[in-house]
């Protein structure tokens, strides 16, 4: 959306106040009628126009917002938190937190109600819309995520799921997701979608709260986009990629998961280094790096590998069905390297 404002006061009309002009200062037809000069030009050259989009903003509380008016920010349900545009905006954070509640927003927080206190028992819905016809996907950031840890591998008490995504999402997108996921983040396709996606939290275990932000990625906005079929997607020359619920090492590797991290290519770049901070798999849990599977309790040697640049970085994972040692997965850095 694209809001103008054409007036004098440029500041009342940013925040919808009507606009009102001195008796002694307002100004006749025949002030701006001059022979030979178009009536509507001269009109313009008075008065100023400000536009600005309805583009992602910094808030002043750290949090990622909207760039709209005042007016518009509190008539959507968003909180003003710092000025953007100029100072003709403001950045307008929007948060959802009560259960069933819509948004639709560029940027969306979700949190559980009474966050960030433990929240009640029960089923906690929360539908994200998108906020133009023209995204493709949502990229989904648990900032703090805590449910009830899986037992053996499996979610029997809290659960996470995410539905009502494009199919090349839903094949890989665990389902359902459980234990601490705070500083995962994954991409989910929604160019295809009708229906609103759906977060559900079913929470019974009263330990659980959770904060996630979902920001909706345009299909045009290409340099952004997660390659298909790609659940994670690191954007940097170094980072890390690590399981669900992995916490450090603490946590269990989650049963009965098919997925890919991806890295995005950087131009220079070939070699990976490969570092595990935590690696704990079983047999049947493997996780591939080009032509190099992982499986067991050793990461190649002494913790070290080196992934030889074959073509695109992806990185698939496959967790078994039963996870009775209580394996805790991996977290592993990784750094490209100059060709």
């Amino acid at each position: 959306m694209l809001r103008v404002c054409i007036g004098l006061s440029l500041l009342s009309c940013i925040l919808g106040a009507e606009v009102r002009i001195p008796s002694e200062k307002r100004i006749q037809d025949s002030d701006l009628a001059v022979p030979g000069e178009n009536r509507d030009e001269k009109f313009l050259s008075v008065f100023q126009i400000i536009k600005f989009n309805n583009g992602m903003c910094n808030a002043t509380d750290g949090n990622m917002g909207v760039c709209y008016t005042e007016a518009e920010c509190l008539a959507g349900g968003g909180v003003a938190t710092g000025s953007c545009a100029s100072a003709f905006g403001v950045c307008c954070v929007f948060t959802a937190k009560t259960c069933g509640a819509t948004l639709n927003k560029q940027v969306t927080y979700i949190e559980s109600p009474n966050y960030p206190a433990l929240a009640p028992a029960g089923m906690c819905m929360f539908n994200v819309a998108k906020y133009d016809s023209g995204v493709c996907q949502y990229k989904i950031e648990f900032l703090d995520v805590i449910l009830s840890n899986p037992a053996l591998g499996e979610c029997t008490n809290d659960t996470l799921t995410i539905t009502n995504i494009d199919p090349v999402s839903a094949a890989v997108v665990p389902t359902p997701l459980c234990g601490t996921l705070t500083g995962s983040e994954i991409y989910t396709s929604v160019n295809s979608t009708v229906t609103p996606p759906k977060f559900t939290v079913n929470h019974v275990s009263g330990i659980a709260k959770w904060r996630m932000k979902v920001t909706q990625i345009a299909c045009t906005d290409t340099d952004k986009l997660a390659p298909p079929g790609c659940l994670t997607y690191n954007t940097g020359t170094s980072g890390t990629i690590m399981s669900f619920n992995n916490q450090g090492g603490n946590g269990e590797l989650i049963n009965n998961q098919l997925y890919s991290h991806c890295i995005k290519y950087q131009n220079g770049f070939c070699d990976v280094a490969l570092s595990a901070g935590d690696f704990m798999m079983g047999a049947d849990d493997s996780i591939t790096f080009g032509g190099n599977t992982q499986t067991g309790p050793v990461f190649g040697t002494a913790g070290s590998l080196l992934w030889n640049f074959t073509g695109p970085y992806v990185i698939p994972v496959q967790s078994g069905s039963l996870n009775t040692a209580m394996d805790s997965g991996y977290s592993i850095s990784y750094l490209l390297l100059p060709c």
